[in-house]
């Protein structure tokens, strides 16, 4: 994978919105998101018109420069972008530009990098130092801090908070549905969207299972029972939410009905877990749940930390192997298994609680998924 930055600007329309379906575009057909400036307030830069709205991002791509370019143009075509037949600035939809695409040095007809004058541009640096201010200019060899210091542009752009990049995550009937090891982060984020997003959540009733804190001092005594009410508690509390006419379609969780398969196939014994798989597949066919599958990641020393911190005491003697365990019965499942889309989001550098810009970024990922 290849790191690039990107430029995005518009002046025309809903230009919030306009930007913000150009990062869905570039991700589902260049890359992941991997990082995110703030959003600008610019003046038109070169030519009289309405005020701009700028950012850049980092993403991650397997494709060429001249491929992400290709694609760039593509996407501010299906966007609506209509382009200039002669020469000059003018106002536009959306502005894509590929900025940097790891140290690479290319001039040619089509293409040049790193992009020409963006020394020259506060719309352009003040956002890319934000993200990374000592990425250094391969021609230049000057960290970017140091070129916004010397940069001549007059107009200062006005920076907007970052929770302006919010999406509408829930723009049709779903369930958006976190799953992940212990202690990944699932509950926390599950809640804080449906704070945010005034949609309700449908969290674990693991305090309920009243075999849950002795399967942790006798799991080969307790993982049948265990695990069985697991299954029937699941089913019934999704089954209950979607078929009940007076509750919101739109709802997000902090776990899924497969995860019953997944733990019963690490705990339960080969025999014992066949029938169990029997009668998943007799309930699961009765759920046809319109879900969205975020696996979340973290390492498995960074679990256990948060599960000590989360304080729960029947837990707090698990050890690393369990939660291996449950990573690679995880990992089997959505290899061999899985009956639905879903997309992976790697945690470790993503305080989503602490960290508003990781909160974006996640959102960002989950809506173009």
């Amino acid at each position: 994978m290849n790191n690039a930055y990107i430029s995005l600007g518009s002046n025309q329309g809903q230009r919030l919105k306009n930007i913000q379906d150009a990062v869905v575009q570039i991700q589902k057909n260049i890359g992941p998101l991997v990082d995110l400036s703030s959003c600008y307030k610019t003046a038109a830069w070169g030519f009289e018109g309405p005020y701009f709205i700028n950012a850049c991002i980092a993403i991650q791509t397997v494709f060429s420069p001249q491929e992400v370019l290709q694609k760039l143009l593509q996407i501010e075509t299906g966007l609506g972008r209509k382009r200039a037949t002669g020469s000059g600035y003018i106002s536009r939809k959306i502005d894509l530009d590929l900025l940097f695409y790891e140290d690479f040095v290319i001039s040619d007809d089509h293409l040049t990098l790193p992009h020409p004058r963006l020394e020259e541009r506060n719309f352009v640096l003040l956002p890319l130092c934000e993200m990374n201010p000592n990425l250094i200019h391969p021609v230049f060899n000057s960290p970017l801090k140091d070129l916004l210091h010397l940069c001549k542009d007059p107009d200062v752009p006005e920076i907007m908070p970052m929770n302006a990049w919010t999406p509408d995550l829930f723009d049709q009937d779903q369930y958006i549905i976190f799953e992940g090891n212990i202690g990944v982060g699932k509950t926390s984020l599950a809640q804080k969207i449906g704070q945010d997003f005034k949609v309700p959540v449908l969290l674990e009733n693991f305090s309920k299972n009243p075999y849950l804190e002795k399967f942790y001092e006798q799991p080969d005594r307790y993982a049948s029972p265990l695990e069985f009410y697991f299954l029937k508690d699941r089913f019934k509390q999704f089954n209950d939410f979607y078929t009940n006419p007076n509750t919101s379609k739109k709802v997000v969780s902090d776990h899924s009905f497969f995860k019953s398969l997944v733990f019963a196939k690490i705990n339960l014994s080969v025999k014992d877990y066949e029938g169990f798989k029997k009668k998943y597949e007799r309930l699961s066919v009765q759920l046809d749940l319109p879900q969205k599958v975020i696996f979340l990641q973290q390492s498995l020393d960074q679990l256990k930390v948060n599960i000590q911190i989360r304080g729960r005491a029947y837990e707090q003697n698990m050890d690393l192997d369990y939660l291996k365990k449950i990573d690679n019965g995880y990992r089997d499942f959505l290899e061999n298994e899985m009956t639905v889309p879903y997309c992976s989001i790697d945690l470790t550098a993503l305080d989503f609680i602490k960290n508003e810009k990781a909160y974006q970024l996640i959102l960002q990922r989950i809506k173009a998924f």
